[in-house]
């Protein structure tokens, strides 16, 4: 599945109609988005269960304030709507393969059961 561009509504509508969503916030001008581009369409491959997105934080500022992106790239990881994982950087492929290993394998019971208390 190719990776999309994302708007503030097409990112909305991709968290609630999809069970997990990683999102890359990125730069045009930045050299390690750039090189960790083929990383992250490897990864939709591999993944197609997952909805792969990106948002230029240049051309969506809110968005990337919302969000509280600080530094380019950062992966946003989202499960059942609720995001599971934020970094900033380009983790190797092996990291970021993991990553989505972990957020497919999550009990989201008890995700909601520690948000719920407060943990």
């Amino acid at each position: 599945m190719p990776i999309k561009e994302l708007s503030p509504h097409g990112l909305e509508h991709e968290i609630v109609s999809n069970d997990i969503v990683i999102i890359q916030f990125y730069a045009s001008w930045c050299d390690v988005c750039k090189s960790f581009a083929p990383v992250f369409e490897s990864a939709a491959e591999r993944f197609p269960e997952i909805y792969f997105g990106k948002v230029n934080a240049d051309r969506e500022p809110d968005l990337a304030r919302e969000f509280e992106i600080k530094a380019v790239p950062s992966l946003l990881v989202f499960r059942e709507k609720i995001l599971v994982f934020k970094e900033a950087g380009a983790p190797p492929p092996p990291i970021l393969e993991d990553v989505l290993r972990q957020a497919k394998s999550l009990d989201m019971n008890d995700v909601r059961q520690d948000i719920g208390s407060g943990a």
